[in-house]
């Protein structure tokens, strides 16, 4: 008897049990529940913060994002994931970065296909609206994804994760390193987020230069001595982003050495990797550490 009730549970619930094989649709990708994170915003654990370490990834008229590069992934299922905070801009001197005007630090996650992405700083329920960066970009669904709105900060984000096409020629640059900051601007209202660059570039002639990896691409030069490279290049952050140069980027993984190499042959950096945060060392770990699927790896004899 008891058999028997086994059998017709399982004819019952068969349905159930046999498993879909069939690839969901972007739609049903976007409206899975997911858990609320064990997390604070702003944040409560100084922990949290000092095991990573931030660079400068964007800049609007008003915030600043800073996010892990070590932490940079995309999956199997093209979903780029990595740690951030975002901070006022605010002209004080000596203010610690850690200090409780900043957001994070956060998981952050970019759909560059569909153009969604989904933050833990969409689950932070309980705070008020001044505290929230999101406030005012609600989850359509109980999944935390939205559609990234253009012309705004989180677009060009976007654009430095996911890659900047030129119209002109094939490469998709992917940003790697910006040296220096945009200077505040004293100016009445709110400078729109996407037009900020532009702004500055008609009140200042300094502009930070950002560097950029020429289409993700990391060549094996060396298979037995691991002995890597990438083309680099080279841009002025203001209007129409004039390119400053090219470079040869080489890392010995396994020796924790490397250079860059200029067009005109001269090495900009030549020895052991730097320290955290650095140029060399963001991209000795673009080169050489495990970023899933967001690197393509070629070999030389390949090409």
């Amino acid at each position: 008897m008891r058999n028997l009730l086994l059998l017709l549970v399982l004819l019952v619930s068969g349905c159930t049990l046999t498993p879909n094989f069939s690839k969901p649709s972007t739609d049903e990708v976007m409206s899975e529940k997911m858990e609320s994170p064990f997390f604070s915003v702003p944040p409560l654990n100084l922990q949290d913060f000092k095991k990573r370490s931030w660079i400068l990834l964007a800049e609007s008229a008003n915030r600043k994002w800073f996010y892990d590069p070590y932490t940079l992934n995309e999956d199997e299922d093209g979903i780029i994931s990595f740690d951030a905070f975002n901070a006022p801009r605010i002209d004080v001197k000596n203010l610690e970065q850690f200090n409780a005007t900043i957001v994070g630090p956060y998981l952050q996650k970019v759909d560059c296909f569909s153009s969604n992405q989904w933050s833990e700083t969409f689950y932070a329920k309980n705070l008020p609206a001044s505290k929230l960066l999101t406030a005012s970009a609600k989850p359509v669904n109980g999944s935390g994804w939205v559609k990234i709105q253009p012309r705004t900060a989180m677009a060009y984000i976007r654009t430095r994760i996911c890659g900047r096409k030129f119209i002109d020629e094939a490469n998709v640059n992917y940003f790697l390193y910006q040296d220096g900051e945009m200077p505040i601007l004293k100016s009445k209202g709110r400078t729109a987020d996407y037009t900020f660059i532009e702004s500055v570039a008609r009140t200042t002639q300094v502009a930070p230069t950002f560097f950029e990896v020429i289409n993700n691409e990391v060549v094996i030069i060396d298979a037995k001595q691991d002995i890597r490279e990438m083309r680099i290049a080279s841009y002025s952050l203001e209007k129409e982003f004039p390119k400053k140069g090219d470079f040869i980027y080489r890392a010995e993984c396994q020796g924790n050495t490397n250079n860059l190499l200029g067009s005109d042959k001269k090495l900009i950096i030549a020895g052991t990797v730097g320290p955290k945060g650095s140029l060399s060392s963001i991209a000795f770990n673009r080169a050489c550490g495990n970023h899933g699927d967001y690197m393509k790896v070629a070999s030389k004899l390949g090409k």
